[in-house]
Formats: structure tokens, C-alpha cells, sequence
């Protein structure tokens, strides 16, 4: 699956680098893409536990913002993940795993939350 070369390109970028990317998108209108002055943070925990199935989370009982998830999977997983609301799709970059073949968002991963195969870009 060929991969839009300007998405190729975000891939391994920093924070700062993809903030500026996001700032310059526009909307059919000429109108920016992103409202980037109502941005929010949000901060979650993620805990390893090896019961849970790789690539999948499971919220804390207890906790708010807290999650289990399988070490392969916390390890895979970006830690700054750019949410834009409805626009979300827009980053989206498509790839289907040579290893296991699993259909995967690479904005989300430095490598496969399923089977640990790297990227091959």
C-alpha cells in the first residue's frame, strides 16, 4: 500500500515538527483545518499487565485516566498522539502488517502493537 509521501514524511517527525504541519492544513474553504487555540492536554496512565491481549486497552475500575495494557503494546504505542476532533481521519496512514496482517493506523505506532514487526519505512 503506497503511503502519501507527505504522511510518509510525518512519520517519524518530533512533537514540534507535526504541531507546525497541523497549524498549516486547511480546510475546502481556505479556512484552518484545526482550531489549534482550543487544544487541551490529557495526561493517562498506561500499566503493563500480560493478561491483556496485545494492542488492546482495558480501563482501570478504580482510576480515571488509568489503563492496563500488554507491554508489547505499551512499548509500539506513540506517546504523543495528536487527536483533531472530527478531522481526525485526516491523519490517518493506513498499513497492513507484513508479519501478521493486520490492518493498523501508523500515526498511533512506532512498530506492530500485534506482533512486534517494524514498519517498513
Amino acid at each position: 500500500m503506497d503511503i502519501d509521501p507527505l504522511k510518509r514524511d510525518l512519520i517519524n517527525k518530533s512533537e514540534d515538527e507535526i504541531i507546525e504541519y497541523l497549524k498549516q492544513l486547511e480546510n475546502a474553504v481556505g479556512k484552518p483545518h484545526l482550531q489549534m487555540q482550543q487544544h487541551q492536554d490529557f495526561k493517562v496512565n498506561i500499566h503493563p499487565d500480560t493478561k491483556i491481549s496485545p494492542a488492546m486497552f482495558k480501563p482501570s475500575k478504580v482510576v480515571a485516566g488509568e489503563y492496563f495494557a500488554h507491554p508489547l503494546t505499551i512499548a509500539a504505542l506513540k506517546k504523543n498522539i495528536f487527536m483533531a476532533g472530527d478531522e481526525f481521519e485526516d491523519l490517518e496512514i493506513p498499513h497492513q502488517c507484513e508479519s501478521c496482517n493486520t490492518q493498523l493506523d501508523v500515526q498511533f505506532w512506532h512498530f506492530c502493537p500485534y506482533c512486534g514487526e517494524k514498519f517498513p519505512f
